[in-house]
């Protein structure tokens, strides 16, 4: 049995992690479509008026203040630190996959209103305001995501553990999703 252990199951951890992570992103975009089917027309309506005073905020302030521009970017950074930090406690792991099933449902959900509301005449605006935005987050919190539960699967198997290495993956998240919030706001 430990032969088969061994030799078996051990190369498959890595690919079962990322094999969890997307069916969790993928569950979660399919049940945020399908929960916006079964919400009330007075609902609909309700999120249609919030979507149309978001998409006019959008068009009146092209020139955000810097202190927006920081609370839209510590917004990202709040998920990518707070996954990183669920490597450290015990069942941290069904929390991070908890989060990234969230994020999926979240951003299909929106994505739906958008689309319901302003069909393919409004795939333009939602893209380049909400959408291409999101998915350069999902990807941080993808990356960010296999990693700490990588860390914490070694960490409970009790095998050489390099933290550094590990602080280094949430730097380089950081710093490229800096990159990203300059290039989307000020290009």
């Amino acid at each position: 049995m430990r032969y088969i252990k061994r030799n078996y199951y051990k190369n498959n951890t890595k690919e079962n992690i990322l094999k969890y992570i997307m069916i969790c992103i993928l569950l979660g975009s399919i049940l945020g479509a399908i929960f916006f089917c079964f919400i009330s027309d007075n609902s609909v309506q309700k999120l249609d008026m919030f979507i149309d005073s978001f998409i006019q905020q959008l068009e009146e302030n092209k020139n955000i203040d810097i202190i927006n521009l920081i609370e839209i970017f510590f917004k990202d950074v709040k998920y990518l630190i707070f996954i990183w930090f669920l490597a450290f406690i015990p069942f941290g792991e069904i929390f991070i996959y908890l989060i990234i099933f969230c994020k999926g449902f979240f951003v299909s959900f929106t994505s739906a209103i958008f689309f319901s509301k302003y069909n393919f005449s409004g795939i333009n605006s939602m893209f380049n305001s909400y959408i291409l935005e999101n998915i350069v987050t999902i990807i941080l919190i993808f990356f960010i995501s296999y990693k700490s539960i990588n860390y914490y699967k070694n960490k409970m198997k009790k095998s050489k553990i390099d933290i550094k290495n590990y602080l280094k993956h949430l730097f380089i998240c950081i710093i490229f999703n800096f990159i990203m919030f300059i290039l989307f706001y000020y290009i």
